[in-house]
């Protein structure tokens, strides 16, 4: 009489396991990409790399991550630009930096990548967020 019990909760406690993998994944997907989104522009780097850093065995799962990294990294790069010029007018201003230097000349480029870069992230938003969406639904987010 034991065994017809044991074997019944093992194979929901086995399931339940399966279960919680993916969804812990999705969870910890779920959790960066709001992360990204909540950080200001300084910290975005740093939270895009922590979404790349994510575990994902999950084919849904990996996908979505995959999906958002599309939208997170060319936006944490325009955001490193966009400091890097900040940085190099200061250093203008302040006479650290030759007006005539490369560095200088450099700067109107770099500022025009980074908005090159924004322009990508934001173009893959949406496909970010349909992937978010889906995994919510699926595992109850």
């Amino acid at each position: 009489m034991t065994s017809r019990f044991v074997v019944p909760a093992l194979a929901c406690v086995a399931i339940a396991a399966c279960e919680s993998g993916p969804r812990r994944e999705a969870s910890s997907i779920v959790i960066a990409v709001e992360r990204f989104r909540q950080a200001d522009n300084a910290s975005r780097p740093s939270a895009a790399e922590a979404l790349r850093a994510a575990a994902c065995s999950d084919t849904e799962v990996c996908e979505a991550r995959d999906a958002c990294l599309a939208f997170t990294e060319p936006t944490a790069r325009a955001l490193r630009l966009k400091h890097d010029v900040e940085a190099g007018l200061r250093d203008m201003e302040s006479g650290a930096l030759a007006a005539d230097s490369g560095a200088a000349r450099a700067l109107p480029q770099k500022l025009e990548q980074a908005e090159a870069m924004l322009l990508e992230g934001q173009s893959r938003l949406g496909a970010c967020d349909d992937r978010i969406l889906a995994l919510k639904r699926r595992h109850r987010l």
